[in-house]
């Protein structure tokens, strides 16, 4: 129970707390007369309860109700805060708290007019929080069922493999890169497969520093044995 709750009944009052308890006390079937001077508590008059007794008996009657007890059950199961503060009754204040939640939800959210009095106004109350409660749980239900449709309808994607051409070319890039190419396999495939470097098309060999005309000259020469003239 907590303090704002606790409050309101404490700011009810002398006079106002004794209203509240006779309302309390007719509303959980208990007979005022049964106890003497209501007025003081603490005293006792012709052997009857005292006063802080009938606060002890409006808190475990209201605690005991099961109208009481159900509708702040399923009232703070729906999400309500105020009936979630509320909790359990262990007293005057807290059975005050619960009686006005089941009031306000008869007039306010129920839209009844006249007195909430009697049994079937506490049923009515309890049945409005059960069907709530009933509602969100069926809400969560309806929300839960319709992701695992989408989980299961939804494709599933199958993981990537690269080919073989594109993991020797991811290879071959990785071992450039890290300077170890030319040690590699690869240096092995590319040298067998460089070309070879092509001969001179040019029957006249030249030696060093000689140019090409001054080799057809020399070889000319050679061939036809020419002699210098005399």
């Amino acid at each position: 129970m907590g303090k704002k709750n606790k409050g309101k009944y404490n700011k009810l009052g002398y006079h106002g707390k004794q209203e509240a308890d006779r309302r309390m006390a007719k509303q959980y079937g208990i007979d005022v007369s049964e106890y003497g001077n209501t007025g003081r508590p603490g005293e006792n008059y012709n052997n009857k309860k005292t006063y802080d007794d009938l606060k002890k008996d409006i808190s475990s009657a209201a605690a005991n109700d099961y109208d009481v007890r159900r509708s702040l059950e399923a009232a703070s199961l729906s999400g309500n805060k105020k009936a979630q503060k509320i909790g359990s009754i262990s007293n005057a204040s807290e059975a005050y708290a619960a009686t006005r939640f089941m009031e306000k939800t008869h007039k306010k959210r129920m839209g009844n007019g006249g007195a909430y009095d009697g049994a079937n106004d506490q049923g009515g109350v309890t049945n409005y929080w059960v069907n709530k409660d009933r509602d969100k749980l069926q809400d969560s239900m309806s929300v839960n069922n319709q992701q695992k449709e989408a989980t299961a309808s939804s494709p599933k994607e199958e993981p990537y493999v690269p080919s073989k051409e594109m993991t020797d070319a991811r290879e071959k890039v990785a071992t450039w890169e890290s300077g170890t190419y030319n040690k590699g396999i690869y240096a092995s495939r590319e040298q067998s497969t460089a070309p070879t470097p092509q001969q001179s098309s040019s029957p006249y060999e030249r030696t060093k520093g000689e140019s090409q005309l001054d080799a057809f000259k020399s070889q000319l020469k050679e061939r036809k044995n020419f002699q210098p003239s005399l």
